[in-house]
């Protein structure tokens, strides 16, 4: 147990230093792309409207960034290969394939 819980955070803390090691854009770019999946995964026909159009507000407000900030962030960092790697990990379908019509 103890060698489980020392092994977590040891990949915990290597996981937190390598995201801190990211530029700040790429790191902005990260967590937009990674709630734009989570709020993706979210809709269903079957909820309350209510929370329908906060699944949709929230949608919008990660994955239209994500999606304008992918094409400048791979054209920037187009020569650090480490960095292309990482954002092309986050460039989920829910971020390539937005539109604006997804958000209504």
């Amino acid at each position: 147990m103890r060698k489980t819980i020392f092994l977590l955070a040891l990949f915990v803390a290597h996981s937190v230093s390598a995201a801190s090691r990211l530029p700040n854009d790429v790191r902005i770019f990260v967590n937009n792309a990674d709630a734009c999946e989570h709020m993706a995964g979210e809709c269903d026909s079957e909820l309350p409207e209510r929370r329908r159009r906060e699944i949709s507000e929230a949608i919008k407000k990660y994955c239209a960034p994500a999606k304008r900030q992918l094409p400048l962030l791979m054209e920037k960092y187009k020569a650090h290969p480490q960095i292309l790697k990482t954002i092309s990990k986050h460039a989920h379908d829910s971020v390539t394939s937005y539109t604006e019509s997804d958000a209504s």
